[in-house]
């Protein structure tokens, strides 16, 4: 089978490996991997065709040569993230020491002021006098900003790699973060469901306290009614008066006759 040309477009062509499988070439490839003899004869080399295009490529040398090239791009089988100098980048800071990224977060500020600096500088040369033509052509520059573009190029670049060293720390922090946010949230949640729960409880008891005193009322009507009457007559009795509080020994209607 032909070289499957690399393509650089967006959505690029899937490989023309499926056309090769076909049920005839299935039936076929079985049929010759089968025991016995064949009932039609063998091409030579036409089981070793049908067994390259139909059977499962081999992904063990992946891992014995460590990268793989797939649409023109090269991967690696362990994820690696690209040093300054893996890329061809001057050495403007030092390689990563700690898994905690401290000389990444160190280096950020140092490589911003350097790029500010620059191009300050770059701003000064281009408002400053021109000079005379082919001045710079001895020193192999087309323009005296060329120096400071490519060193603010190398600045950008050396930031975006030191940024991308920081991936793990911010992916770490950001996990610390969002399990703090949950944390909180079921707090507030767990607070909201007790105090809603107490005030239920409350509720509860407010209602068997008063279903408790109606069940008491309903069940002895008739001591309600007897203790009210008993009430009325104790009132009437106090208001006579007894004949020996009188010292006369008149009735309590003859005293009110004698004053009328």
């Amino acid at each position: 089978m032909a070289a499957v040309p690399i393509t650089n477009t967006l959505f690029p062509p899937p490989p023309g490996y499926y056309k090769a499988f076909t049920p005839e070439a299935l039936a076929r490839l079985a049929e010759l991997r089968s025991e016995g003899d064949s009932a039609e004869p063998l091409a030579p080399g036409e089981l070793d065709e049908l067994a390259v295009a139909l059977d499962p490529p081999r992904a063990d040398w992946v891992l014995e040569e460590g990268q793989w090239m797939l649409f023109g791009q090269k991967y690696t089988a362990e994820p690696h993230i690209p040093t300054a100098r893996d890329i061809g980048l001057p050495a403007l800071v030092s390689d990563p020491v700690s898994a905690g990224g401290d000389s990444e977060r160190a280096a950020l500020p140092l490589l911003l002021h350097s790029f500010l600096h620059t191009l300050l500088a770059f701003v000064d040369v281009l408002t400053g006098t021109a000079r005379v033509p082919d001045e710079l052509e001895a020193y192999g520059r087309q323009s005296q900003g060329d120096q400071y573009i490519q060193h603010m190029s190398n600045l950008a670049a050396t930031m975006m790699v030191s940024a991308n060293q920081l991936r793990g720390v911010q992916a770490e922090a950001t996990l610390v973060m969002l399990m703090e946010k949950q944390l909180e949230e079921r707090r507030a949640q767990t607070e909201r469901l007790r105090t809603k729960s107490r005030e239920i409880a409350a509720m509860v008891r407010r209602l068997k306290e008063n279903a408790t005193a109606e069940a008491g009322e309903s069940r002895n009507p008739s001591r309600s009614r007897t203790n009210s009457h008993t009430l009325g007559e104790s009132q009437a009795v106090s208001l006579k008066l007894s004949p020996a509080a009188n010292g006369h020994g008149e009735s309590d209607g003859d005293v009110l006759m004698s004053e009328v």
